[in-house]
């Protein structure tokens, strides 16, 4: 998302490169939500050069959009493993390793948000 907050920055740091690959390093853009981007707007191969403030606008959005889908979607699968009490989600209630992480030798912050909460 750092290259998405300004557009003077975005044009600047991705100069040589088109959209399509600015946009694969974009963190939370996969290849799917790419080309949805792509087919919504209708940028087959554009350089980065010819990009305008309204399209950076527009593209800057939909970035966001997408980012907070996979962010959500992490979210929500947590909340509801806590819900339902799992072992997973009693674990992230705790504040413990999740996926089976050794907690006796390693682990040392788990082990002092323990230490407070009791």
């Amino acid at each position: 998302m750092k290259d998405f907050k300004t557009f003077e920055n975005f044009i600047e740091i991705n100069k040589k490169r088109n959209l399509n690959t600015t946009l694969r390093k974009v963190h939370g853009i996969n290849l799917k939500n790419l080309k949805k981007i792509v087919l919504l707007n209708g940028w087959a191969s554009c350089p980065n050069s010819k990009v305008s403030y309204n399209t950076f606008v527009t593209l800057k959005n939909q970035v966001d959009f997408f980012f907070s889908l996979e962010k959500n979607k992490i979210f929500n699968n947590i909340e509801r493993k806590k819900k339902i009490k799992s072992y997973s989600g009693m674990r992230h209630i705790l504040r413990l390793p999740v996926r089976g992480q050794r907690t006796h030798t390693n682990s040392k912050t788990s082990r002092n948000n323990i230490k407070k909460e009791l």
